[in-house]
């Protein structure tokens, strides 16, 4: 009897996903240790030091865990190929960035803080706005060239919902404030919410 050969397993979500949140949990171990010195009046470690390892035993671990499928990823099409080269490229600027970040602050900084408040290095602001711009658009490049109708059509509509939810808050946002009725309106905050909206529309249309 011959032995049809098995299709290359395709990896899984669930790993990669916990591999990321065991890097941001190791780092804010890590934070959270350089704090307790600090406030102990003790040596605290070098604010980079944290981010650093958490994110290098992240990508090892990705690493390690996709390389177990590199026949699944031979396997693929040119055109798959292409999709997940694009999301690989997004995931590696965002962790440059968020690295880089962590570079960039003072010490016992904690991340919301860090995300929301205090001055930023002009190296990092001009860098981090580079490698935004020229990543999101070599990334989006490949990927509307990789996706099928399907992907596109849910794409197209979660773009239109974060639309939204920057047009009808940001309006309203802006007039009370000028009314003094509320604090100024705060760009970030209108983009985190677009995000999720954006996110929470594409992911029920791809995957329902």
């Amino acid at each position: 009897m011959v032995t049809e050969p098995q299709e290359p397993r395709a990896p899984g979500f669930i790993w990669p996903t916990l591999i990321c949140f065991g890097a941001i949990f190791l780092a804010g171990i890590f934070a959270g240790y350089s704090k307790a010195a600090a406030e102990a009046g003790n040596a605290t470690l070098a604010p980079w030091v944290g981010p650093l390892i958490a994110a290098a035993l992240g990508m090892a671990g990705l690493f390690f865990y996709f390389r177990r499928h590199a026949d699944w990823f031979r396997a693929l099409s040119r055109r798959r190929r292409r999709y997940w080269t694009a999301l690989g490229l997004a995931a590696v600027i965002g962790g440059i960035v968020g690295v880089w970040a962590s570079f960039d602050q003072p010490a016992n900084r904690g991340a919301i803080e860090m995300a929301f408040t205090g001055a930023l290095s002009a190296k990092f602001a001009i860098g981090a706005s580079i490698l935004w711009v020229i990543g999101l658009l070599v990334s989006m490049v490949i990927y509307h060239r990789s996706i099928d109708d399907h992907e596109e059509r849910a794409w197209l509509w979660a773009g239109l919902a974060g639309w939204y939810a920057f047009i009808f808050p940001a309006p309203v946002w802006w007039v009370l404030h000028r009314a003094g009725l509320a604090p100024p309106a705060d760009a970030m905050l209108l983009f985190l919410l677009s995000m999720v909206a954006n996110a929470i529309v594409y992911l029920w249309l791809k995957f329902r």
